[in-house]
């Protein structure tokens, strides 16, 4: 999990837009000085800018010479390293080849693995760089995973109480909320719509924020197969 953080702060974009509430009257400056992504009116008298940041110099300077205008670079500070970023999913994929040498891996993130047999104790702990065992020794009786590295897989497995557990990991929808005939229906190709009950909404013409609900669909488009002791990756149209 700290390597993962590392990796999204690090390989953060430079790109930054920023958000300005102006009056209709001085728009004429901000035209001829700023990249503009889009213009939101408010009322009649006040609206709301989305202006591009950390440009690169020279397509400022270019766009300077050919329209003959003006425009400023303005800059913010963004505490990104690509080389970071890298050299930690690097490290990474190095550390899970470790897990998979055996050929048993079924699906591996950079901070999660599911394998086909019992990892050995060293690599389990709570310690930084251990993995942690998320069914405290059970095993997962039947499992879907409909991509490599797309959130997108569901299993079940028996509690010490002897009952049947589903769980699921699908982007963009609540964690563990299909059922598992959902999660087979969508192994096989089929598209699910799901109702998100709760979803902020900004309005900027009024400037407040709203709860309401909203849809969306789901389905797998990349999946594996188990093809003479590889999984090879199937692409679906």
């Amino acid at each position: 999990m700290h390597l993962n953080q590392l990796y999204g702060i690090f390989g953060r974009k430079h790109d930054l837009l920023e958000t300005r509430n102006i009056y209709i009257e001085d728009l004429d400056e901000f035209i001829g000085t700023r990249v503009r992504k889009s213009i939101v009116p408010i009322n009649d008298k006040i609206i709301t800018l989305l202006m591009h940041k950390n440009i690169k110099d020279e397509l400022i300077l270019e766009l300077n010479s050919e329209l003959d205008i003006k425009l400023s670079n303005q800059y913010s500070l963004v505490k990104a390293n690509v080389a970071i970023s890298s050299a930690v999913a690097a490290y990474a994929r190095i550390h899970m080849i470790s897990l998979k040498i055996d050929g048993s891996c079924i699906y591996s993130d950079t901070d999660s693995v599911f394998s086909g047999n019992k990892l050995d104790a060293k690599f389990i702990g709570s310690e930084l760089g251990l993995m942690k065992d998320e069914l405290n020794g059970l095993s997962i009786k039947l499992g879907y995973f409909l991509g490599i590295k797309r959130n997108m897989y569901g299993y079940q497995y028996l509690d010490k109480n002897n009952n049947l557990v589903t769980k699921s990991t699908f982007a963009g929808i609540e964690k563990n909320s299909l059922t598992f005939d959902e999660i087979i229906k969508l192994s096989r190709g089929e598209k699910l719509v799901k109702e998100i009950p709760v979803r902020f909404y900004k309005s900027f013409q009024t400037l407040s924020i709203s709860i309401d609900s909203t849809h969306v669909t789901i389905c797998r488009s990349l999946d594996k197969a188990l093809i003479n002791k590889f999984y090879l990756p199937l692409h679906l149209e």
